[in-house]
């Protein structure tokens, strides 16, 4: 036989429960009320135009003495009622709570992409997991019933859920935002040089660090360690513009590269024959229309983004020493690069082989052939270094040259004459290039990784080599004494032992330690007899004239 009998206890509990059931619907029903006035007054704009506010928040709380939290709740709602109308609706009808469909808008409203996918309709039409009678076309509409029959923690997890599923298509977002924000300027200098300064999409910017990481060279041991030391210009960093450039000539020449009026990313160099060849017509190179010098439109003429259109002015027509003619072929620089595997013939220079150009010992121009004899590889920097006066390129083997510099002279016959008659050719610095490369070496002016020599400061760039160079050299400094600093903290403080304490001194008068003191130095006279005593010889209370002492002379 089972007790029907409640105790006093249980019916106070269900009484309780009862009031909180009623005061929870009456809440929520308030809430739902005022939602609704909310809304129509947001629609109107009247918390602007008759209430004076734009915040909905500041509103509530300020002329209906709502709670801060509740206020902000309902504003939300109210403000993206317009784009999530089925979370609004669940919370005037009081389906759902307030608070919860005030969270459920913030999440999707967080990115484009959620704000997109929670509107898009399901391909096919899904059930809602609390009724089965009830069919969700949108995601909105089934974070509408997580909102009137889950808990806080499931509606929770069931946007977390949602923004799993949608990170393929929130990346794809992200990467329209980042194409519309990346930018990239060129800009010309007074030096001529280019500022180049931009921001590139993350697609972009990991190919172009691919492609730099692939193409340049690891830097050298010394180079890694004064990069790691922090510096204005760190070697990696002018390899990478190196490669850069390198990427930009190869893909001008390439067939694949866009054209416009047929030609590609090339530039074109104008030229007559005998100005080439260095004879006095008066009249100047042009390099897309803009006069250049002769040295180096020789220089230009040997470089495959270049296409020179060479003319003979005596007869009017274009001298076809074309690209075939003037650069090797496939064949022929597959074969320079087998016998030079280790790149550019300058010593101890690392630019990897597919970066250098053919360099005609002779050149084209002059009647050079373009045969493996005749060619050497060389980096862009020292390709242009050995057009400037004084070099002599002499090949002594497949992939070897002696490469040497003459003081005050152009080398006669450079390409006959054998490597010792250029070392008698009686200028007084006859060098090879690794002479040249160690005398700089170490100099104060030896602050480029290119190791550009002092003596080819161009006029109109040294004044930002000049001011280059002293940054430089100032940061140097700083780290030396920053190292400096660092050694000698560690040495005296690494073992150093306290010091012993100073012997005391007993009192020169006799007096024992701690007995009464005697001023016998209180007023000492000048030894000169006039004046007073010093004033540090002079105590406060002196003491009597019989106790003063007797100095010997």
């Amino acid at each position: 036989m089972s007790s029907c009998t409640t105790t006093p206890g249980s019916e106070r509990a269900a009484a309780i429960r009862t009031a909180l059931d009623d005061a929870a619907s009456l809440i929520n029903a308030q809430h739902a009320q005022v939602l609704s006035a909310v809304i129509e007054m947001k629609e109107a704009n009247l918390h602007r135009s008759a209430f004076g506010f734009s915040a909905l928040r500041d509103l509530l709380v300020s002329q209906f003495d709502f709670h801060n939290r509740t206020a902000a709740d309902i504003a939300a709602i109210a403000r993206l009622s317009g784009k999530f109308r089925l979370l609004a609706t669940a919370a005037t009808t009081g389906k759902a709570r307030i608070d919860q469909v005030a969270y459920a808008v913030r999440q999707l409203e967080q990115t484009p992409a959620m704000r997109l996918f929670a509107r898009t309709p399901f391909k096919t039409p899904v059930a809602s997991p609390f009724d089965a009678s009830v069919v969700c076309a949108t995601p909105e509409a089934m974070v509408a019933q997580y909102c009137q029959h889950a808990s806080f923690n499931e509606l929770r997890r069931h946007l977390d859920e949602l923004w799993a599923s949608i990170a393929d298509e929130a990346e794809l977002f992200d990467e329209l935002g980042e194409q519309s924000m990346q930018r990239l300027e060129l800009t010309p200098q007074a030096n001529g040089m280019w500022a180049l300064e931009g921001t590139l999409c993350e697609a972009t910017g990991r190919l172009l660090d691919k492609y730099l990481k692939t193409a340049c060279p690891p830097p050298r041991q010394e180079d890694q360690e004064s990069e790691d030391e922090g510096g204005l210009l760190p070697a990696q960093a002018n390899r990478h513009a190196e490669a850069f450039h390198q990427l930009l000539a190869g893909y001008g020449s390439s067939p694949q590269a866009a054209t416009r009026h047929g030609h590609t990313a090339t530039l074109d160099l104008v030229v007559d024959i005998e100005t080439l060849q260095g004879t006095d017509t008066g009249r100047l190179p042009l390099l897309e229309g803009q006069p250049i010098s002769v040295a180096r439109a020789r220089l230009l003429a040997c470089e495959a983004a270049i296409i020179p259109s060479v003319f003979n002015y005596a007869t009017g027509e274009a001298v076809e020493l074309g690209r075939a003619e003037r650069l090797p072929n496939a064949a022929l620089r597959r074969k320079l690069e087998l016998e030079q595997p280790e790149g550019c013939a300058w010593s101890g220079c690392d630019r990897p082989v597919a970066w250098t150009e053919a360099h005609h010992l002779q050149h084209w121009a002059d009647g050079g052939p373009t045969v493996a004899e005749n060619l050497i590889l060389l980096c862009r920097f020292h390709h242009g270094r050995i057009h400037t006066p004084g070099w002599s390129v002499e090949k002594t083997g497949p992939g070897q040259a002696v490469i040497t510099h003459h003081d005050g002279h152009e080398p006669s016959d450079t390409q006959s004459a054998p490597v010792e008659a250029s070392a008698g050719c009686g200028c007084s610095d006859w060098r090879t290039d690794a002479d040249m490369d160690a005398e700089n070496e170490g100099t104060e002016w030896d602050v480029f990784p290119t190791g550009l020599y002092r003596t080819e400061w161009s006029e109109a760039m040294k004044p930002d080599l000049d001011a280059l160079t002293e940054a430089i050299e100032r940061e140097r400094c700083l780290a030396a004494i920053k190292a400096a600093r660092a050694q000698c903290r560690e040495k005296f403080t690494a073992t150093t032992t306290p010091p012993s304490p100073l012997p005391v001194l007993g009192c020169p008068s006799g007096r024992p330690l701690g007995g009464k003191r005697r001023n016998h130095q209180a007023a000492q006279p000048d030894p000169h007899g006039s004046g007073p005593a010093p004033q540090h010889a002079r105590g406060r209370n002196p003491a009597p004239p019989h106790t003063l002492l007797s100095l010997p002379a």
